[in-house]
């Protein structure tokens, strides 16, 4: 089984991008409150809303990357992103040995 390796560049852009989709989907609660008249209390009770519009949110914005990667690749252009296939270390590429650590 491979192992994962995240650089924390990556972690960190990621990071901003779900922290950006969170203060959407508050910004979007905070004029729903606004424009339907709720109740302030409505910014803490429906937090699980706003989680829901941030994962919908977040998801939205990694297909919309994988459909512009993918045409990227369609028409021939190269990804900006030159380390891609680095974010994989395979067991045997960390120095680990390849036989089992299963007893039998």
């Amino acid at each position: 089984m491979p192992y994962f390796y995240l650089p924390s560049r990556r972690i960190r852009k990621e990071s901003i991008s779900l922290l950006v989709c969170f203060v959407i989907a508050v910004g979007l609660n905070v004029y729903a409150i606004i424009h339907y008249g709720a109740p302030l209390s409505e910014l803490w009770t429906s937090i699980l809303y706003v989680l829901e519009a941030t994962a919908v949110l977040y998801a939205v914005w990694i297909l919309l990357r994988l459909l512009i990667y993918g045409f990227l690749c369609l028409i021939g252009k190269q990804p900006k992103n030159k380390h891609r296939h680095q974010y994989i270390i395979h067991r045997h590429q960390r120095g680990h040995s390849h036989h089992s650590h299963h007893s039998h």
